[in-house]
């Protein structure tokens, strides 16, 4: 099938068509703020992974049989409003309470996909709603959300890596004490900046490895840990390194070095876990033929 009869398909469903274009300008409304404050990287990969999460909603519900609508969708519809103006009305300046209202509008835009399209469309457009809605608008927010605790584990997994080598590590929250060495992990180091293009990375590997939806959710839930075990890694290098050649493994070209050895650490370790998934759904696949 040509790029040209594909998109003719994609047209096969019209509100699909709306929604989309709907979430579409929702996106690249909540990517301008980014743009404008320099961070061009994370804003286009940001808007990439939306444009993907768009396509594959509007060409599932192209491929899909339009359904009549049934009552219960649009009883569920309404109520789906009202629980958005509640979440809309929660008193909320400063974030995370802010995130009430970034809800309210992605659950309002549900509701709308609900009470047309029915509940499995409503269902397919939840994912591309809430990063449209949510991870976007609120991106720099949620990073510095999630930066403490991935640097918290990587130090407390660094320091058990170095004790398990022989090597003496005293670790408090996300600091590291060595013999002649403290090592501080700060916002840079935890792989929070790495963590938007490795989600679009590791959405194109999942897609691709798994075809159940449950192995799906499962291999891509391993973003996280293997962010975490790579970047605990690149600690434990750092100091077998540092023991033998100094100070200058701490310098900015090795810093940086390091840090690619991070990203490929993580990533590699993410298709270990999707091959293990990937070989555990073809096991269930012969237990079904057979």
């Amino acid at each position: 099938m040509n790029i040209k009869s594909h998109c003719k398909d994609l047209w096969k469903h019209p509100p699909g068509v709306l929604y989309s274009t709907l979430l579409g300008l929702v996106a690249f409304s909540a990517a301008v703020p980014m743009f404008s404050a320099g961070a061009w990287d994370s804003a286009l990969v940001d808007l990439i992974m939306a444009a993907m999460l768009i396509f594959l909603m509007l060409k599932n519900l192209a491929s899909g049989t339009q359904k009549t609508q049934r009552t219960v969708d649009k009883y569920a519809a309404w109520a789906l409003v009202v629980s958005a103006n509640i979440l809309a009305l929660v008193p909320a300046h400063e974030f995370p309470g802010s995130l009430s209202t970034a809800f309210a509008f992605s659950s309002l835009i549900c509701a709308f996909v609900l009470y047309f399209s029915g509940a499995e469309a409503a269902l397919l457009c939840t994912a591309p709603a809430l990063w449209c809605c949510v991870f976007i608008p609120y991106h720099s927010e949620l990073m510095l959300l999630l930066s403490y605790p991935l640097r918290l584990s990587a130090t407390m997994l660094s320091g058990v890596i170095l004790r398990m080598l022989g090597i003496g590590a005293v670790y408090q929250g996300t600091s590291l004490t060595l013999p002649g060495l403290n090592i501080a992990i700060t916002d840079a180091c935890s792989g929070i900046n790495q963590l938007d293009a490795f989600i679009l990375i590791a959405f194109i590997a999942v897609r691709m490895m798994q075809s159940k939806t449950v192995w799906k959710i499962v291999h891509f839930s391993f973003i996280v840990p293997s962010i975490i075990i790579g970047n605990s890694l690149r600690i434990a290098l750092t100091v077998i390194l540092f023991r033998i050649w100094g100070e200058c493994v701490l310098q900015d070209s090795w810093h940086t070095a390091l840090g690619y050895v991070q990203i490929i650490l993580a990533f590699a370790i993410f298709l270990a876990a999707g091959r293990i998934f990937s070989a555990d759904n073809g096991k269930e696949k012969e237990q079904e033929k057979c």
